[in-house]
């Protein structure tokens, strides 16, 4: 099967998905409590499997909430929005998302610009009023990573509200979206459908490595310049989102990434740390071209590494051609933005070799 085919196919799921977003926006604000039992679709969500039994005690580092029965409107408020995606791919409308969801833009053909918002500004807290006021009866954060502030900050409020599932390792710099998934099955009764949408992904990117073996083996660093002020940012450290795309493309991980493990910013001293087979070079939209040439990609270290010699050196514009964002599609990290930069990426590598 042709990346092409296997795409179109993505791109079928991905209508099913958008047709499930536009029901849901023609039903009734106040659909039929689902008890978990029942083998009805509500309006926001697919029909239970019969697999989770409630109540369900959801446990956290923080505490625990009961989930006295199957919930319907959920609010998936983790601001870089990855909860949203992985609920969109299990067929499930949110009904309060972060307002970051349409950064990646990959989401629009999703039904992203239908879902009720909370505005997210960072460097401030995610707004409990605004959760509290979408009456949620449950409350997603499984996808919270460093960053954003802290889950624990917040957890005993947002546990006022509504039950809370979190992830059970909070401190990691990023959890792998399987892992999430699978949480968020197991709680809305949705487990066979979350490990469909593993399935599809693994077969997405297994028929991909078997198109390019040419990837199998060598090293890859993703790796984003922020301007002047943030310079050069590692991302693709060990069992990060980055890392994983990579390696599902048939890379290698890179064995200097563990320099970056505890400070992802490339110093002059630390640049030739970056090289690779592969070097992937992203660079934030408030980045000009000058400044990327002045600081990065026109100095003689940078030159010098032996994946710019070698001619294995890729660099992204902000935006693809339809308007969705790589560097937020990959660094993010779900199914639903690894399949579109999958698409987007590997006949662009191929090339080089």
């Amino acid at each position: 099967m042709s990346l092409s085919t296997r795409l179109r196919k993505s791109a079928l799921v991905g209508a099913a998905l958008t047709a499930v977003l536009l029901f849901s926006g023609c039903a009734s604000d106040a659909p039929a409590h689902d008890s978990g039992a029942s083998t009805e679709t509500s309006s926001l969500l697919p029909a239970a499997e019969g697999k989770t039994e409630y109540p369900l005690a959801l446990e956290s580092p923080y505490g625990e909430t009961v989930l006295e029965e199957r919930p319907e409107r959920i609010a998936a408020i983790v601001p870089n929005g990855v909860d949203t995606e992985l609920l969109l791919s299990l067929g499930v409308t949110p009904v309060l998302n972060s307002s970051m969801i349409s950064e990646g833009g990959y989401l629009e053909a999703h039904g992203a610009s239908k879902l009720e918002t909370y505005e997210f500004v960072r460097g401030e807290d995610v707004p409990v009023e605004a959760i509290a006021a979408a009456k949620p009866d449950l409350i997603v954060t499984v996808g919270w990573v460093p960053g954003f502030g802290e889950v624990k900050d917040i957890y005993d409020r947002l546990a006022k509200i509504a039950p809370v599932v979190t992830s059970p390792a909070p401190d990691q710099r990023m959890i792998p979206w399987q892992d999430s998934i699978r949480i968020l099955g197991e709680t809305l009764d949705l487990s066979d459908a979350a490990e469909a949408v593993i399935a599809e992904h693994d077969e997405l990117f297994s028929g991909i490595r078997a198109e390019h073996p040419e990837f199998a083996g060598k090293t890859a660093t993703w790796a984003i310049y922020y301007g002047p002020a943030n310079g050069l940012q590692y991302f693709s450290q060990n069992g990060s989102a980055p890392e994983l795309f990579l390696t599902d493309l048939g890379f290698s991980p890179n064995p200097n990434a563990a320099e970056f493990a505890q400070d992802t910013m490339v110093s002059d001293e630390l640049i030739a740390k970056i090289d690779a087979d592969v070097l992937l070079l992203g660079q934030s939209e408030a980045t000009t071209p000058e400044e990327m040439e002045q600081h990065v990609t026109g100095t003689e270290l940078f030159m010098n590494l032996g994946a710019v010699k070698s001619g294995k050196f890729i660099q992204f514009p902000p935006k693809a051609e339809d308007g969705g964002d790589l560097l937020w599609a990959i660094t993010s990290g779900g199914p639903i933005g690894n399949a579109w930069a999958a698409e987007q990426v590997a006949p662009m590598i191929a090339e080089k070799f």
